[in-house]
């Protein structure tokens, strides 16, 4: 997904969030904006990640989100920053490279394991994967999510594909880093879209 379509998706959750929860967000973006100038420097980026022992020393990354090229963040753009570590912050557990966009699960492991196995389509596509995973079955991020409503018509081949949740069986959730908790404020506000009856917990995977 290209970046100006993941500020479009961080507005508009923030659009759908209640007064109660734009103030959150607002905390959030004044937590990472250490002299209060209103903008978010790239020294603060990583402080703000730094802190909590994480490497985010990407610099491609930070002048990405930062729309108007002033070489600042404003509130809007770190508020996107928070939807993609949120939704879209996934290693390829083969070439280390961050996916923003489309990758790969393996299904067995999504149902079973404790830890999802994510890659991105290059190390899908060339198999390297092979080299450290013992499943075949991958299903693309896209794919993974309609496959909860079954099978899509004319590809009868993925029903084999989906491995059901047995009953009565506990899957330890994956340990998350600390910091996230620091993100939890605007959990909420991205979590919940509202078109006609309420539709919540779209966003039960790891942060933003």
């Amino acid at each position: 997904m290209a970046m100006k379509e993941l500020h479009m998706a961080a507005l508009a959750y923030y659009n759908n969030s209640n007064g109660d929860l734009q103030n959150k967000a607002w905390d959030f973006f004044n937590s990472m904006d250490s002299n209060g100038d209103g903008r978010v420097s790239y020294e603060e980026f990583i402080h703000f990640f730094g802190q909590y022992g994480y490497n985010w020393e990407d610099s491609n990354f930070y002048h990405s989100l930062d729309r108007d090229h002033d070489g600042l963040l404003d509130f809007w753009e770190v508020l996107t920053l928070y939807y993609i570590l949120k939704t879209r912050s996934v290693r390829c557990q083969c070439c280390s490279a961050c996916q923003f966009g489309l990758y790969f699960t393996c299904v067995t492991c999504f149902h079973s394991a404790r830890h999802t196995f994510d890659i991105c389509i290059g190390c899908y596509s060339a198999q390297t994967y092979r080299r450290q995973h013992d499943h075949d079955v991958f299903l693309d991020s896209y794919v993974l999510l309609r496959s909860k409503k079954g099978p899509p018509p004319g590809l009868p081949d993925l029903n084999q594909a989906l491995i059901p949740v047995q009953p009565n069986v506990v899957i330890n959730a994956p340990e998350r880093p600390r910091w996230w908790t620091a993100l939890t404020a605007l959990e909420s506000a991205i979590a919940v879209i509202s078109i006609g009856s309420s539709i919540s917990s779209l966003l039960s995977c790891s942060i933003m």
